[in-house]
């Protein structure tokens, strides 16, 4: 054992520190990098600042009714009503979305309450960067890391976080959840595994969609066999307790979206939209380490140095067949169209599964080259113009920035760039030796890419949303609140767009409920609503009653109304304020009349009370310019009348009626596109001046025209 004196006698012997210097050679030592931890703080706060000022470009909810669900349960909470949507309560399984926006509708009017929904969904959007880094460190080294991290808060899926849905914070929450099933599964223990079924019990109140975490991960258990089914004791039981409650409860326990176990489809479909939905993915992760990524995951697979290389690896392919059989179930059954939306999860990581690839020495160069050059040749075989409907698609923020760059330079050119720069980047980095200085490059070159798509396609989401909320609201979109005049319903007539009643409920705290007129409320909108009807007499009914006096919001752009009661505002075409009386009596209405006058090719006109014999009279004509139509007049089941319609000129017909009841119709096959560059675009065949019914006997109330 060594004495202090001879510990003294060691230290003599050591050559001597030398001094600091401030010459040459101090100015050749490496200088001291910043830690990742300040690396990756500075990361988070530059992206926040980045995607808050983005979402101030984003000028009104446009997803309905998603955003009104969402939007609406914050409301309700920040008022201290717990979970209630337009008045009523309503379970909603993954309520934590509305439990984070709350906070922001505690302030006084709607306006600033969306504006820092907004920027609030944008800064906890923006803290994907600290999972994401975990999730890297699980497998790579920190620098590795931080650039995979950047990637996931430079991804295009990160526009969603303007709007008032559960992607904000799902996205952060699912790379939380992932890099602690992998943690779990490579170091099992009793501490792991209570944090796994708290984290998946985190998920699943944030998204649906996620339960699929629990049970890919249970399948990776299984699959282990026994062994692996003993290490997991603690999870495993809590798991099956909570899936047991599930099943008691039924499909109940998911709330609103319970109709998805209806959904159906044939499995050629859902492979089918599931495939679409997956060729869009790689340019969602940044197209250029798409070929490491794919050779990382299958080493990974293949010869996985540590437990967490295994498990990581198989969750992300079990991860990604669920969520792209999910989105290829839901596109078969409803939407149709390739759903990047549900899978924006899976592009970080790529990135994750790159640099894995390049801490191994990137093996199999001639396979990686070989891949590179094919993936880069079948970019020019995507069909974006015939995936991209229009120029922002929400479900695929890689689709709307292609739609975006079609808009402004054609389809052609847009569909070349979006080939050939893949083909080009790839083809370049294809035969380059993957060392560590040039995976630290193409990993900063898929940030940048992953950028570029992102800046295109937040132009597009500004437009669209611009468009949309020109198109559906009033010139001032709070305009129900700041008029203090109180809370209206908003009766929505026959024909006229819900966008306008939808638009009206996202910027006024005011607005009620919706009364659909005579129809069942859309199918998107399953949330609590009236029905609306005229009785025999007039009398307008909600939900079987008579109307209780009070506010109400008329919807009419696609139809008009005569109603008993005060006009207090017009704040737009389509939408109009009254105060009515109890049970208010309905003079008209005319199905199919815009507020301009143009009808469309098949108008009906009835007027109340009910009056025995008497004569509908209607005016119409034809603008200048327009070509000569047959207009078709019956009443009831009564003959036709065809009258020839010039351009320029206006006609008046006549016609008896056995009683008012019957109704009278204007038809015409001609028809003219109005506004087909706006959100509201209309079919029209002809103008109306005037509709009346005349009795042939006093009526017992007056009736109202137009």
């Amino acid at each position: 054992m060594s004495t202090p004196a001879a510990l003294g006698r060691a230290r003599e012997t050591l050559p001597p520190r030398p001094a600091p210097s401030s010459g040459p050679e101090a100015a050749k030592r490496p200088r001291r990098r910043p830690a990742p931890s300040v690396l990756l703080i500075v990361l988070f706060a530059a992206a926040a600042v980045y995607h808050v000022l983005n979402g101030v470009f984003h000028a009104t909810p446009a997803v309905f009714t998603d955003e009104l669900l969402h939007s609406g349960l914050a409301r309700s909470l920040a008022e201290g009503d717990g979970l209630s949507l337009r008045g009523e309560p309503l379970f909603f399984p993954s309520f934590l979305p509305a439990l984070a926006q709350a906070p922001a509708w505690l302030f006084g009017d709607a306006g600033t309450g969306y504006a820092v929904a907004k920027a609030l969904n944008a800064v906890v959007m923006s803290a994907a960067v600290f999972p994401a880094y975990w999730l890297a460190r699980a497998l790579v080294r920190p620098s590795f890391a931080l650039l995979a991290a950047a990637g996931a808060v430079a991804a295009p899926a990160m526009l969603y976080h303007a709007y008032l849905l559960s992607e904000a914070l799902a996205y952060p929450v699912f790379l939380l959840a992932l890099a602690v099933a992998v943690r779990e599964l490579a170091r099992p223990s009793r501490a792991w595994g209570v944090a796994l079924v708290g984290v998946f019990a985190l998920a699943a109140a944030t998204r649906i969609q996620f339960l699929a975490l629990p049970l890919v991960w249970a399948l990776v258990v299984v699959l282990g066999g026994r062994r692996e089914l003993r290490r997991h004791l603690v999870p495993l039981a809590g798991l099956a307790l909570a899936g047991a409650a599930g099943l008691a409860a039924g499909p109940s326990v998911l709330g609103i979206y319970s109709g998805v176990t209806e959904l159906l489809a044939d499995p050629a479909g859902i492979a089918r939209w599931a495939a679409l939905t997956g060729i869009v993915l790689p340019f969602a992760a940044g197209v250029v380490v798409v070929p490491g990524a794919l050779l990382g995951l299958g080493s990974l697979l293949l010869s996985p140095r540590t437990q967490a290389e295994r498990a990581f690896a198989r969750l992300a392919v079990g991860l990604g067949l669920a969520f792209l059989a999910l989105a290829g179930l839901v596109a078969a059954g409803d939407s149709e169209r390739p759903l990047e939306r549900y899978a924006i999860y899976l592009a970080p990581l790529a990135l994750v599964l790159f640099f894995a690839y390049a801490e191994r020495g990137a093996p199999w160069r001639r396979l990686y080259a070989g891949l590179a050059l094919a993936l880069g040749l079948a970019a020019w075989l995507v069909p974006f113009p015939s995936l991209a409907d229009f120029r922002f698609s929400f479900d695929s923020p890689v689709l709307s920035a292609y739609g975006t760059l079609a808009h402004a330079i054609g389809t052609a050119n847009a569909a070349t760039v979006f080939a050939a720069v893949p083909l080009a980047v790839l083809a370049a980095v294809a035969f380059l030796p993957l060392g560590r200085r040039a995976a630290h490059a193409i990993g900063a070159t898929t940030v940048a890419l992953l950028l570029a798509t992102g800046a295109i396609a937040y132009a597009g989401d500004r437009a669209m949303t611009e468009r949309a909320l020109e198109a559906w609201a009033a010139p001032q979109a709070d305009w129900l609140d700041a008029s203090g005049q109180g809370r209206a319903d908003v009766l929505v007539l026959p024909g006229s767009p819900a966008y306008f009643a939808w638009t009206l409920e996202a910027w006024n705290r005011d607005a009620g409920r919706p009364l659909w007129l005579e129809g069942d409320p859309p199918d998107h909108d399953p949330y609590p609503s009236g029905r609306a009807s005229v009785a025999d007499d007039g009398t307008l009914l909600v939900d079987g009653a008579p109307a209780p006096a009070g506010l109400l919001v008329v919807n009419d752009f696609g139809s008009r109304i005569a109603l008993e009661g005060d006009v207090l505002a017009e704040p737009a075409d389509a939408l109009t304020l009254v105060r009515i009386p109890d049970g208010p009596r309905v003079g008209a209405l005319a199905r199919g009349l815009f507020p301009d006058g143009w009808a469309k090719g098949d108008l009906r006109y009835r007027v109340w009370p009910e009056a025995a014999g008497g004569t509908y009279l209607a005016v119409v004509s034809l603008p200048a310019g327009l070509t000569a139509r047959d207009v078709v007049f019956t009443v009831g089941d009564g003959p036709e009348r065809i009258v020839r319609l010039e351009p320029g000129r206006s006609v008046q017909v006549e016609l008896p009626a056995r009683r008012a009841s019957d109704g009278l119709r204007i038809r015409s096959a001609s028809a003219e596109l109005l506004d087909g560059a706006t959100a509201n675009p209309r079919l029209t065949s002809f103008r109306v001046e005037r509709l009346e019914y005349r009795p042939a006997a006093p009526a017992p109330a007056p009736t109202l025209g137009f």
